[in-house]
């Protein structure tokens, strides 16, 4: 048992914020998570240039995928729930929002790695960002006073309106914390439970008894299992995240209609 303890001692560590380099750029520090975070990045902009110069009448390899992708975030997601002029002049903003999180999720997967969306101050921090790009949308398409009178429903008794406005607001504000949560919350259980499974692997094997070989049987299956299950719901969160940014796009287009 001490010594378990001591292995979830060690991976709470490893999955905790730490520095890459003792030297520090001005006030700048690479941690564990940006530096995963940076490749991430690096490959959702190899993905798209890829997207923009290899796709071809009839795509071959990486095409084949590539436009798989796109075609399933653009006319999907955006499309359909934007409409086809809408959901293609929005598709840049949000297929890098579903690529660049999804790239993110599955570097996690990656032995050794760790998720950029494995800290809340990352995945709250795009929360903020879509919560700023749907309220410019809202705003320049309907106008701010247009767009904040959306706030309250037609319909509205005249005595629940200032309620029902608070309520707007406070719900509408609570977005970028949710998205952000929700993301980082699915994304670093996962990792717990991978590491649970890996550590009773690693006990049954510095322990082998007949009993700790069954253990560690069931450990392995089931983290190979959860390994599995993680890829899925790293595609799904990336999904959720995106789907969430364009319905609160299409709500902030169709505003001056509420």
């Amino acid at each position: 048992m001490e010594n378990m303890g001591h292995m979830v001692e060690e991976l709470l560590h490893e999955l905790a914020v730490l520095p890459m380099f003792s030297e520090h750029i001005g006030t700048f520090t690479l941690t564990n998570y940006t530096f995963f975070l940076l490749i991430a990045l690096a490959l959702t902009a190899v993905f798209f240039l890829v997207s923009t110069r290899r796709l071809s009448l009839v795509p071959k390899g990486v095409g084949n995928v590539v436009e798989a992708g796109v075609s399933f975030v653009r006319d999907g997601l955006c499309v359909d729930i934007l409409g086809s002029e809408n959901g293609r002049k929005y598709f840049p903003f949000i297929g890098t929002i579903f690529f660049f999180v999804l790239f993110n999720n599955l570097i996690g997967l990656v032995p050794g790695a760790l998720p950029g969306t494995g800290t809340i101050g990352v995945t709250v921090t795009w929360g903020i960002i879509v919560f700023l790009v749907y309220n410019s949308i809202g705003i320049k398409k309907n106008g701010l006073v247009t767009y904040i009178k959306s706030f309250v429903p037609s319909g509205t008794p005249m005595l629940l309106m200032p309620l029902i406005f608070l309520l707007e607001i406070v719900s509408h504000f609570l977005r970028p914390i949710t998205l952000g949560i929700r993301l980082y919350a699915n994304m670093y259980a996962g990792h717990i439970m991978l590491g649970i499974f890996t550590i009773l692997v690693t006990i049954s094997i510095e322990h082998l008894t007949p009993g700790s070989a069954v253990t560690g049987v069931l450990a392995f299956v089931m983290r190979v299992i959860m390994h599995g299950f993680e890829v899925f719901v790293a595609v799904l969160q990336a999904y959720i995240f995106s789907i969430l940014t364009t319905v609160y796009i299409n709500g902030a287009l169709h505003a001056s209609e509420h």
